[in-house]
């Protein structure tokens, strides 16, 4: 979104005020965010997809539903499938 040219000239002044008074933290600003690496991505969606699973066999259970508790088992299972299939690949890797 752009800003009027005002707003824009008081936002440049600010900026080169803070540069000029506390450099330090103005380099910290101007750094880009780091990045999450993505072993810690996937591990997550991993993780929340194990908690969704216990939460659907939570709700079958609640229920009753037999077809849910099966479900949210099968996905808690996929997870531990996933962790196997891993440890599989990167041991035939290491052969």
């Amino acid at each position: 979104m752009k800003l009027p040219d005002h707003e824009q000239r008081e936002l440049e002044e600010i900026e080169r005020r803070l540069a000029e008074d506390d450099p330090k933290f103005a380099a910290k600003l101007n750094r880009p965010a780091p990045r999450v690496p993505r072993r810690t991505l996937v591990l997550g969606g991993v993780l929340a997809f194990y908690v969704a699973g216990l939460v659907v066999v939570m709700a079958g259970v609640s229920v009753g539903s037999v077809v849910l508790i099966g479900l949210g088992a099968a996905m808690v299972l996929a997870v531990f499938g996933w962790f196997a299939v891993r440890a599989w690949r990167a041991h035939q890797d290491q052969d």
